[in-house]
């Protein structure tokens, strides 16, 4: 695969841990210029020992997608000190769980003001630059569940949905200024995520023993359980695909990693709904 192999400036959110650590870690290790962002201090105090290996090539930045303020501070310190962004990696987000109903209005927002809405406004910012630059790319982190949504996990698989669709049109419109837009599509991947998305439910919405939806609850448990981590991948092969979307001369459109992330949406776009709503039934053991 022809690639250019050149230094890239490189900013990506959400690099507390997993995914996108990473990939900080993998690009910077490549030779790029890497600026790794977290929201938390104590994950930024983490990221600035890390970068401490690296001689200048990488570096570390608190970003909170969710505020303007922070989003502008960082990107303009970017661009003072390095001149430009070649790429941006959105990964940062999160996952709440929970049942459509019993899941909280305020909760539905915040899931989509980091997975969306933070995605748009980091995008939004450094779009001019590469726009006029007619060079730049923008890597947007999804998953396979924008295809096929999963019960108990609604606002996270709506989330996904959101920037699938997002990103579709984001790439028609920058192709005129040399701008690429890729997906990353991961399936299972063995990380922290289920654990935060155990907290997210505990906090916002778990169903109450006498709840209508604690049985589906219990059943999505035992299936995570037992399953989750049969074919799960790791992060650096997530890492792997999103150096590949950074170097490659013509990026795909879409990176789909595990065999999951892979077969899941053809599944989607052949079988009747009701069929594959029977599938999920049986998967979970339902009545």
């Amino acid at each position: 695969m022809p690639s250019d192999l050149s230094e890239k400036v490189i900013l990506i959110t959400g690099c507390s841990s997993g995914i996108g650590f990473a990939s900080a870690d993998l690009l910077a290790r490549s030779g790029h210029r890497v600026y790794a962002t977290a929201r938390r201090p104590e994950s930024v105090d983490m990221l600035a020992q890390w970068a401490k290996a690296f001689d200048g090539r990488a570096h570390a930045a608190r970003l909170d997608v969710t505020d303007s303020d922070s989003i502008e501070e960082v990107v303009a310190q970017i661009e003072r000190d390095a001149g430009r962004i070649d790429c941006l990696v959105n990964n940062a987000g999160y996952g709440q769980a929970g049942a459509v109903e019993e899941v909280a209005v305020d909760a539905w927002r915040r899931q989509f003001e980091t997975n969306v809405f933070g995605l748009h406004a980091v995008t939004q910012r450094v779009l001019p630059k590469m726009r006029s630059r007619r060079s730049g790319r923008i890597i947007n982190l999804s998953s396979v569940v924008a295809h096929f949504s999963v019960p108990m996990m609604g606002p996270y698989c709506a989330s996904k949905h959101a920037v699938d669709a997002m990103s579709l049109a984001l790439r028609v419109e920058l192709a005129p200024f040399s701008v690429d837009v890729v997906l990353i599509e991961p399936g299972p991947i063995d990380t922290e995520f289920r654990l935060h998305v155990d907290e997210n439910l505990r906090g916002e919405a778990e169903p109450s023993t006498d709840s209508p939806y604690a049985p589906l609850h219990k059943a999505m448990d035992r299936y995570w359980n037992r399953s989750f981590g049969k074919g799960a991948a790791k992060p650096i092969d997530v890492a792997r695909a999103i150096q590949k979307a950074v170097e490659s001369k013509r990026p795909k459109p879409r990176y789909r990693i595990t065999p999951t992330a892979k077969f899941v949406p053809h599944l989607v776009s052949h079988l009747p709904d009701r069929f594959l709503d029977w599938m999920v039934r049986k998967q979970l053991k339902l009545k």
